[in-house]
Order: C-alpha cells, then structure tokens, then sequence
C-alpha cells in the first residue's frame, strides 16, 4: 500500500474544515481536486475516511484514529514545501470537559501555565465525547466512562451531586422535608432528552418533579438561577460550597456519587505533552479539593 503525503494534508485539511468548499478554499484548488485526492487516499487505505452528507464531511471512526497522525505529516510536509526547518512555537494543548468541571476546576488553575509555560491552552466543553465528534483533542475529561476501544481511560476524580437553594428560597416556599414535597417547587436542572444518557440523571431523576420548570445544558445556569431565588438546583457539591449563600436539601434522600474519567484517543502520538497534560488535570483536582480515587485499577499513564 503507497500513500501519497500530500493526499494525507489533504485528508488532515478537510477534517479541520468540515467541509470541502473551506478545504479548497484553505488549499487554494478547486474542490474537486479536493474530492479526488480523499477518493485517492480512502483507495489506497481500503476504507473510508468521512460519511458525506448536505451539511458537511465527518470523520468515520478509521478517520478519527488516523487523524493524529496526519496532523503530523501534514506539518512534515509543509515543512519540505518550505524548505525552512521547524522553527518551535508554543505547544497547543485541547482539553475537552464538561462545562462546570472546565468552568471552576480547569479555568482557575490555569494562570501560572499559561502564563509562564507559554503554554496556547484551549478548554473546549462538552458533556460527552459525542457531542464533540470529530474534534481532535490530547484529553478528555467525561462523566460517563467510555467503552470504544479507540480511546484509553482512567478514573480522575469521584464528586457528589446534591440539591441547593439559598436560605431565603427556602424561608419564602413550602416547607421541604421529604422527596415528595420537591413537587411543590421549581427544579433547575438539565433539559430532558440531551442529556439522559448521562449516569448522575437516569438515577436521579425518578427522585425529582414531573416536570423541571428550569432546563438548561449548561450547568452554570442552574447555579446562577439557584443563587437568585429562582429555585432549587441539581448541582455537584464541589460547585456549591464555592457559594456560601446556598445550602444543601434533602442531603440524605437526594445524592449521587459520579466519576469523571480521563479519555485519550488511543492514537495519541503527542506522548511528551500528553503527560504535561495529565498532569496539569491531577493537580487542578488536587487543588480543588476534589482527592483522586484510591485503590483503583488505570488504564493509562504518565
């Protein structure tokens, strides 16, 4: 089998660009040739590369797998074309994480890296792997553990998810003293379909109102609308005691132990910064105060 380096840049470019009108436009040829040079290389390889559809080009699981390693002969052979050696710049990190988790943990942490590792850093959220299909990333940090075998996990953290509300809610609305009474008030949490495959959700919700007058997929909302009487937010622990202004309901009916788990794509060749990365999460967890699981196989690392 003989692969052709600039068919690779080729398929590297349209897995960016999503599309084959700003592939060509980003390669400076017509996107037929484009078309040709994909056809060409999925010929070669024996598979196909992307699913084609009126919206755009997505990556089969084959083209997630050998996406990292086109980014690098991409680079290679721009580095040829210029006839320049690589001139080092800063290192570029990804990290895909749930909104809440990237928001207070990954955000505030990252000052001094950024700062003084010269480190480009983007934390790119996203509730699950899926939600962010065909993004290239070094890690991933999920709350359900994933079973693909084209990514490697470890167990970062363990969390609580409990209810919370200010003391005013509570003083002005009917009086709270078991589950059943939670149908009397106005519940914030996620909306219904999105995110029903999330683990913290199918076990709670049965516990919860008919109906959640408040649906949000961004966490950070139900945090705001708790902190301004609005109602009574599902909401992991570690967010909530950062407000001393909300207080915990129903701690002992109403509880949820989670995981978040570390993903890397199996085909990750970065190893060098794919352990500055793991790192960098192990010590924002840390920080914290959310304590590392004990005692528990790995999958993975440094």
């Amino acid at each position: 089998m003989r692969v052709d380096a600039e068919d690779v840049k080729y398929f590297h470019v349209v897995a960016e660009a999503k599309t084959l009108v700003r592939a060509s436009q980003e390669l400076g040829v017509d996107y037929t040739t484009v078309s040709r040079r994909i056809s060409r290389l999925e010929k070669a390889l024996g598979t196909r590369l992307f699913s084609r559809s009126g919206t755009g080009w997505k990556l089969t699981p084959t083209g997630e797998g050998l996406l990292p390693a086109a980014r690098m002969v991409s680079l290679g052979v721009d580095v040829f074309a210029d006839g320049d050696p690589i001139v080092s710049g800063p290192e570029e990190w990804t990290i895909l994480a749930p909104d809440g988790f990237a928001a207070t943990v990954l955000a505030p942490r990252c000052g001094r890296l950024v700062a003084e590792s010269g480190v480009i850093l983007r934390i790119v959220t996203a509730d699950s792997l899926a939600s962010r299909d065909g993004v290239s990333y070094d890690a991933a940090v999920v709350r359900t553990k994933p079973t693909s075998p084209r990514v490697r996990i470890q167990e970062l953290v363990t969390y609580e998810i409990g209810l919370y509300a200010t003391e005013d809610y509570l003083r002005e609305h009917a009086e709270i003293k078991r589950v059943e009474d939670l149908q009397q008030h106005v519940l914030c949490w996620y909306a219904e379909d999105p995110i029903a495959a999330v683990p913290d959700f199918v076990t709670l919700r049965p516990m919860l109102p008919n109906i959640i007058r408040l649906q949000s997929n961004n966490l950070l909302v139900h945090e705001e609308a708790a902190l301004a009487g609005v109602g009574i937010a599902v909401m992991p622990s570690y967010i909530a005691r950062r407000r001393p202004s909300l207080v915990r309901v129903l701690p002992e009916e109403v509880t949820y132990s989670g995981h978040y788990w570390t993903v890397l794509p199996a085909a990750q060749l970065r190893w060098e910064i794919t352990r500055k990365v793991l790192r960098f999460l192990r010590e924002a967890v840390l920080d914290a105060g959310l304590a590392p699981p004990l005692g528990r196989g790995a999958t993975l690392s440094e």
